[in-house]
């Protein structure tokens, strides 16, 4: 199983609670979340055209709450003259008049409206933008194509764990190729190779013929062997984004009963892509759209496409990329969120993810702050070869510490099955979709049951049903150490002997109901771990944490 990397790890008992303590801090003494603002995004691209919404309070938490999108084909017929046609201008026009109303009725003043590359290379792009401005009040930007690729950048360094590699952001008109060393952007190009563009220039025929195919394959070979410096090397990544990727995302998914639907950090291999790529190419738009996963307005396109997509992974020489469902507009929205730091990127982009889902469900900071002190050390505590986990099992235990409570958002009754739900539906960008299970299954599981891997098992790696009773086993008892949520236990000490464990609550004041609490729950321990777990209170108190 091919897992993201991991950032944070072991340091996570050094940063982790001291940058939580900050937010702490921040969000109990003020109310920070009636600070909370608006921003409209809108992306008018050579294919489509899509405004988002996002709620934020700066450098503390965000969402995306509208979503609007309109196919829109900017730059259909634009051919090798780069005028914008008349009726693709009416269209855009139409669906930016849309655009505006929605803001205003929504009360939205901040709009960052960005054009790219049908607007780009219009030689009538000057009147065109006049006509916007004059028919919807709204003011756009055209990009250049350096500028189009570093947002592009910066949505994939800030939602996955992209450090060494190279992004990929294919449009309608172009395609974006950025190379990253140590989250830093080192070069970038834009080519003229969207899928809109290549359908319209190459693949003319319903279906496309086979000489048709070939010199669009031979096309986008030469283009992309050009870039010697777009090449693989060890340790490098290759993040894709774009409606053309996510497309061949949901495709492959369906194809394969993909237990969990979340395009956003799949992995996508050339050999699937290839498989997509002949099955779009056997058949016509019209048996395209009848396809589990297609999405009708891309079914023309899909073809050329997948094309580009196998011919970079081909060139570059990668067997797999990692799908990105943030691109230009994710961009757009971290300059904003971030403005005021150094450069605006995530310092640890799974620990930022955690925080940022733990403070939109207005989570519990004290008490998981506290539960994510006792799980990590009682694994540290545990002797390696009790538990034979290591640095990455050790950080999902301190994002479960940190999500298991935010389902009492719903309600509190079954709270555990809201929080795995809001774990699996809201996503944690940087994490592979693996970890995002069973950090979910980590937090369905914390109160009671029996820890299963259940419908995730096409996810999971051997031995992970063992980590996950054991990482389970640590959160539950932490939850029924602080089961009063009065911070009583203030640390463990946990020791072991052959076939024996015991566990000492270092208390202030009456440890009753904590040492109550932990009996009932001492089988998962001894199920999990194989040692008989007694506990006792002790009065040793450690340092402050």
């Amino acid at each position: 199983m091919r897992g993201a990397k991991n950032q944070t790890t072991g340091r996570l008992g050094e940063i982790g609670l001291s940058r939580l303590k900050q937010l702490d801090t921040l969000a109990a003494h003020s109310d920070v979340y009636k600070d909370s603002q608006r921003v409209a995004i809108i992306d008018l691209g050579s294919n489509s055209f899509r405004l988002i919404v996002i709620e934020y309070v700066p450098h503390l938490s965000f969402r995306m709450v509208d979503e609007v999108a309109e196919s829109v084909r900017l730059s259909e017929g634009m051919g090798e003259a780069d005028i914008l046609r008349a009726a693709a201008m009416d269209r855009a026009a139409r669906a930016v008049q849309i655009y505006g109303a929605f803001c205003k009725a929504s009360g939205i003043t901040d709009i960052i409206a960005a054009g790219t590359s049908a607007i780009r290379d219009a030689k009538n792009q000057q009147p065109f933008l006049t006509r916007l401005k004059a028919e919807t009040g709204i003011n756009v930007r055209v990009l250049s194509g350096e500028e189009e690729a570093y947002y592009g950048y910066l949505a994939a360094v800030n939602s996955t764990p992209l450090e060494n590699g190279f992004v990929l952001d294919m449009g309608g008109g172009s395609v974006q190729v950025s190379r990253v060393k140590k989250r830093e952007l080192r070069e970038s190009i834009s080519l003229p190779l969207g899928a809109v563009r290549m359908t319209e220039q190459f693949l003319k025929s319903d279906p496309a013929t086979e000489k048709e195919i070939d010199n669009l394959r031979d096309y986008l070979e030469k283009q992309f062997r050009a870039l010697d410096w777009f090449k693989h090397r060890r340790g490098m990544e290759l993040v894709a984004e774009g409606g053309g990727v996510r497309l061949m995302g949901r495709l492959a998914q369906k194809m394969d009963g993909y237990p969990l639907d979340m395009a956003h950090g799949y992995q996508l291999t050339a050999s699937k892509i290839k498989t997509i790529r002949n099955l779009l190419a056997e058949r016509s738009v019209q048996e395209r759209k009848r396809l589990p996963g297609m999405k009708p307005e891309r079914a023309d396109i899909s073809l050329g496409g997948a094309m580009v997509i196998h011919e970079a992974l081909r060139a570059s020489g990668f067997d797999e990329l990692t799908i990105s469902e943030q691109g230009l507009r994710g961009g757009l929205f971290y300059e904003r969120f971030l403005t005021g730091t150094d450069a605006p990127l995530f310092e640890h982009v799974r620990q930022a993810s955690v925080l940022n889902l733990a403070h939109l469900y207005r989570f519990q900071e004290q008490h998981a702050q506290h539960i994510a002190h006792l799980t990590l050390s009682m694994f540290d505590q545990l002797p390696a070869d009790v538990h034979q986990c290591g640095a990455n099992e050790r950080e999902l235990l301190w994002a479960a510490s940190m999500l298991h409570d935010i389902g009492v958002a719903v309600d509190y009754n079954d709270h555990h099955k809201h929080s795995a739900y809001l774990i699996l539906n809201a996503g944690l960008p940087g994490y592979s979709h693996r970890e995002i299970a069973l950090i979910a299954l980590l937090a369905r599981y914390h109160r009671k049951g029996q820890p299963k891997l259940d419908e995730f098992a096409s996810l999971v790696e051997p031995g992970d049903d063992r980590r996950l009773l054991q990482l389970c086993a640590l959160l539950r008892l932490a939850e029924q150490i602080d089961r009063s949520r009065d911070g009583v236990a203030r640390d463990v000490t946990l020791t072991t002997g052959a076939g024996w464990a015991q566990l000492a609550l270092q208390v202030r004041g009456d440890g009753q109901v904590a040492l109550w609490s932990v009996e009932r729950h001492r089988d998962i321990f001894q199920q999990a771990f194989g040692l008989e777990l007694e506990v006792v209170l002790s009065s040793e108190l450690s340092t402050e944490y």
